[in-house]
């Protein structure tokens, strides 16, 4: 089993275009969220999301792309293009059989789906556009991606909800580090603000409606957490493994050390009260890793200010860390760039390297008193500088799914390699 490293990180969201513009509003506090411009949000209960405003991603797209994919694939595609160039990796040089893509996504191209229903309706049937069947699916995000960069290995895409993404990004690197692959592009890509989606998650009441306030709408863990505030974007990472990253003089991020998904099995919006099933896999993905429970430093989080979830997210951590617990910084990003559905795994891991190459804790903005279920180690008001050897990333979706990926610095020589 090989050493896997992330060596390129790429892009789009709604703080901006490339990794620097994210780490700065997450360090700066420069929220992404913002009243809905997409179409008129008036009459939905939330008017509020993070919209990626900055169309300077587009210059690196082809016109064919624009014309015959979907907002989900653009938004991959560029993110893609942005990970390889910050890698300096050209594909033309690697053998095509062992470059592969694998990328999450939840709703894929609903959103282009849905326009083009009402254009149907409106419109007639001619002029729907010719390309949406296959413009849409779930795979077109990582069909295109491979088109891009030659990729002839593995094309795959996970749709797990909102761990899909992480899910992919541990894909992607076991298949690296058992030699199915040289290099991999992995990540998600998510295109959610519809009015079909505000509409239904608008009736559940699952979405914030602090319209008056978008860039404090998202409170993870905050006592006054009031819901979900949806975003769009894509991030995307290049995965290889630490002998070919030295090979081409390419200072890696971080290191993959492993990871573990689970279940809880109580339908799509139960979850196990114990914790149980998120603190096993949690145990799993440090066991994996080679770690005990005291060497994690920092929890980046999947904290989505939604109740439910924020209160999993911490009854987990209590489970699988015990006293220990106290001990680890946790911080999430979501009041910064609120909650991109199956992206946000990729993007916590984005987050997670640069934390770990700057060494310093991003905060989790917005957050001012925790509420009581939600008793951890909170980073809140500044970054914090950390010494950072070992982190988790956290994932939970509907369905009672639970994601955990384990990142470390690179130089450890005496580290097993991924499991």
């Amino acid at each position: 089993m090989r050493r896997v490293v992330i060596s390129g990180l790429g892009l789009v969201a709604p703080t901006g275009v490339g990794a620097d513009a994210f780490w700065r509003a997450l360090l700066e506090g420069r929220c992404g969220i913002g009243r809905i411009t997409r179409f008129d949000p008036t009459s939905y209960p939330c008017q509020v999301g993070g919209e990626v405003r900055d169309t300077s991603y587009e210059a690196l797209l082809d016109p064919r792309t624009l014309r015959t994919t979907a907002h989900a694939t653009q938004l991959a595609v560029a993110a893609a293009e942005l990970a390889a160039r910050d890698a300096r990796l050209d594909t033309r040089s690697c053998e095509p059989d062992l470059v592969g893509v694998v990328l999450g996504t939840a709703l894929g191209g609903w959103r282009d789906a849905a326009q083009q229903q009402g254009i149907l309706l409106e419109r007639g049937a001619r002029r729907v556009n010719p390309f949406i069947v296959s413009g849409t699916p779930n795979h077109a995000p990582a069909a295109e991606v491979a088109s891009v960069f030659g990729a002839q290995g593995p094309q795959l895409t996970l749709s797990a909800g909102c761990p899909a993404s992480l899910q992919a990004i541990h894909l992607g690197a076991t298949l690296v580090a058992g030699g199915d692959l040289d290099v991999c592009l992995a990540g998600g890509t998510e295109s959610p603000l519809i009015p079909m989606v505000l509409a239904a998650m608008g009736r559940t009441q699952e979405l914030c409606v602090l319209n008056d306030d978008p860039a404090r709408a998202s409170r993870p863990f905050d006592c006054q957490h009031a819901g979900i505030v949806l975003s769009e974007g894509s991030c995307v990472v290049v995965l290889e493994s630490a002998e070919s990253a030295a090979r081409r003089g390419v200072r890696p991020y971080a290191e993959v050390l492993g990871g573990a998904s689970s279940c809880d099995a109580r339908g799509m919006y139960g979850y196990d009260p114990s914790g149980d099933p998120g603190a096993r896999a949690v145990r799993r993905a440090l066991s994996r890793s080679g770690l005990a429970s005291d060497e994690i430093d920092y929890v980046c989080a999947h904290a989505n200010a939604s109740p439910i979830f924020d209160r999993k997210e911490a009854l987990v951590m209590h489970a699988a860390f015990g006293e220990g617990v106290r001990r680890i910084a946790v911080s999430s990003i979501k009041g910064i760039i609120g909650h991109p559905f199956g992206a946000s795994g990729a993007f916590q891991v984005a987050a997670t390297v640069m934390a770990i190459r700057h060494q310093i804790l991003p905060p989790t903005h917005n957050l001012e008193l925790p509420a009581p279920e939600c008793d951890l180690n909170h980073v809140t008001g500044a970054p914090r500088v950390a010494s950072i050897r070992h982190a988790l990333i956290t994932s939970y979706g509907y369905g009672g799914v639970n994601s955990y990926l384990v990142l470390g610095v690179m130089g450890v020589a005496d580290r097993p390699a991924l499991a």
